[in-house]
């Protein structure tokens, strides 16, 4: 879940994120003291949820949250500030919330728990899976474990799939060469993963079918689905090298190379 925070006071900016991130200590998130800032910061970065204060020099809250919903229109917007003669302004804008300054935990997590736009998949925000480069599974920033070194490959062929069920004959390949006798270590090697994933809260964006497995896509922070939909940091990220420890990717990263230029058009 990402969250911004806009105040142009450092003091009551610092004091805000202070209690948001106490109320919900898995969401990234980001303060501006500046309007301007955290439009440039929006425009290239998905939000969930902007606290906006009112009372601001040169843009107000007001005029701000109308550009956002101009870039984002499913952001959720909450307003927080010392004065309540803008809740008609909230009401008009289709606003999430209002909160009175100071605002307290209890509020802000109110708040969080009845949001106009639902959130999905909110504890997967937590996994992050890189591609560009050697593949790497993260959680809260830190490398993800798993107990057998093939899971992460698993994973990796999933994700290099985007989504598409794969039959088991097929990872057997993949992951072994088409050795027949490792059909019980397949087993253990998709247990480990969903085991894995459930124990982090993740367990819903593997998609389990007899025979087969897939993963949720859409729904997973990933550089490389990042980099298909041409968002930025997705962009960016990419510097010629995909998945480079595994034989079996070089199909996709051709198709990176040949596609690359168009980005740079």
């Amino acid at each position: 879940m990402t969250i911004i925070v806009v105040d142009d006071e450092p003091i009551i900016l610092s004091g805000e994120i202070n209690v948001i991130r106490k109320v919900s200590p898995e969401a990234d998130i980001t303060g501006f003291n500046s309007p301007v800032k955290a439009l440039a910061f929006i425009a290239n970065q998905s939000v969930d949820i902007a606290f906006l204060d009112i009372e601001m020099p040169g843009m107000n809250g007001v005029e701000l949250a109308k550009k956002i919903k101009q870039i984002r229109p499913e952001t959720n917007i909450i307003f927080s500030t010392a004065y309540d003669d803008y809740y008609a302004h909230a009401l008009k804008l289709h606003a999430s919330g209002y909160l009175l300054k100071p605002i307290k935990d209890a509020d802000v997590r109110a708040e969080l728990d009845d949001l106009r736009y639902k959130i999905e998949h909110l504890p997967s925000e937590k996994l992050f899976i890189r591609t560009f480069g050697d593949f790497e599974v993260f959680f809260d920033g830190v490398p993800l474990k798993f107990r057998y070194q093939k899971t992460s490959e698993l994973l990796a062929y999933l994700v290099d799939r985007r989504g598409a069920i794969v039959d088991n004959d097929t990872l057997i390949t993949i992951l072994w060469g088409g050795e027949t006798d490792k059909t019980n270590f397949l087993k253990q090697v998709r247990k480990d993963l969903k085991d894995t994933f459930t124990e982090k809260g993740c367990g819903d964006l593997l998609l389990i079918r007899r025979g087969g497995m897939g993963l949720l896509a859409e729904s997973v922070p990933c550089d490389y689905f990042d980099w298909l939909k041409g968002n930025p940091e997705g962009i960016k990220a990419y510097h010629g090298e995909y998945m480079r420890q595994y034989s079996w990717a070089e199909p996709t990263w051709v198709n990176l190379e040949g596609k690359s230029n168009l980005w740079e058009m």
